[in-house]
């Protein structure tokens, strides 16, 4: 997805809901500290707006709340890594450990421009990162799940909602990835839209099932998302 359209919230609300399932889970936070992405945890899990918990605003409920949050999220099999200074050896490594001493299932890059070395040809960068997390998830039998940025060429178009085709010079992304998620929230481009908490998750790619649409609900407030029922 472009800036804005809920990469990160997206991830936050899968690890989430998979640690509550009790599937381990490993994150490599390359944009934002282990603090900052488990406050947003607690606003998913709490509904508390984020500007809230940043400037402590709360009230003894939310409090309260936030306290047994805490208690919940520290007993979840949620691993994350925040070091800055990694490249892809550092995450393949990990990814190696974590697996044999925590049994991950997931992992979770955000996001994938941010391990490329910007002092090279970012096209072939993305593209060795890319087939090399796919060859590790096939070899260790889990899931990736890999934030990327789309690129400028969508804003140019009267319909901004991505296409596969956006994922070009990213690398191999579009190739080899099994699944393909884009995301769009008409707020971001129509102010006077009617659909100002709707997220788009939109299915470009699809290697064993249909592609589509699935309309859900993004309280932005707080950075939940969930299916509006």
């Amino acid at each position: 997805g472009r800036p804005g359209m809920g990469k990160t919230a997206q991830m936050c609300n899968m690890i989430l809901n998979q640690g509550k399932m009790g599937i381990p889970t490993l994150t490599f936070s390359l944009e934002m500290s282990k603090e900052q992405l488990a406050e947003r945890l607690l606003c998913i899990e709490t509904g508390i707006p984020t500007t809230n918990m940043r400037l402590g605003l709360l009230n003894q409920a939310q409090l309260d709340a936030i306290s047994e949050a805490v208690k919940t999220i520290k007993q979840l099999p949620i691993y994350i890594d925040s070091n800055f200074n990694v490249d892809l050896n550092y995450v393949i490594s990990t990814t190696r450990r974590y697996v044999r001493t925590h049994d991950v299932d997931v992992v979770y890059l955000d996001y994938i421009q941010l391990l490329a070395e910007r002092n090279t040809d970012s096209t072939n960068e993305l593209g060795r990162i890319s087939r090399a997390l796919k060859l590790l998830s096939n070899e260790l039998e889990i899931s990736s799940v890999v934030g990327s940025q789309l690129n400028r060429n969508l804003e140019s178009r009267e319909d901004k909602r991505p296409q596969l085709s956006d994922l070009r010079q990213s690398g191999n992304l579009e190739e080899d990835t099994d699944i393909v998620i884009g995301l769009y929230r008409d707020i971001m481009y129509n102010g006077k839209t009617k659909f100002t908490d709707l997220l788009e998750e939109l299915i470009l790619k699809n290697r064993s099932g249909p592609r589509g649409m699935l309309p859900l609900k993004f309280e932005e407030e707080c950075g939940r998302i969930n299916d509006g029922k």
